[in-house]
């Protein structure tokens, strides 16, 4: 998506932790926001909406109706945790 970067490429909008991921970790893939990549992204899409947040956790309408099943389907390790990571980052951030 053009004109769409974020800060924290490790961590992504929507609660993916990139860090652990082979696509990035080799370099196939910089993250959302981070360039050219997978710009296309409906998560990218709903924070230009919103305003821009850094992540959905700081978005007013988190958790939304995208963040329902997201914990049940999907077992790659970037996935695992999205919702309950989304949430400690919040906390993390409310007291820095």
């Amino acid at each position: 998506m053009k004109d769409f970067t974020r800060t924290d490429l490790l961590f992504s909008l929507c609660g993916l932790n990139c860090g652990l991921c082979p696509m990035n970790l080799s370099g196939h893939c910089p993250g959302c926001g981070g360039g050219e990549g997978n710009q296309s992204c409906k998560i990218a899409k709903c924070s230009r909406q919103y305003g821009k947040p850094e992540y959905c956790s700081w978005c007013r309408n988190f958790p939304c109706e995208k963040y329902e099943n997201m914990d049940v389907f999907d077992s790659f390790v970037t996935h695992r945790n999205q919702k309950r990571d989304l949430k400690k980052q919040l906390e993390i951030s409310k007291l820095q």
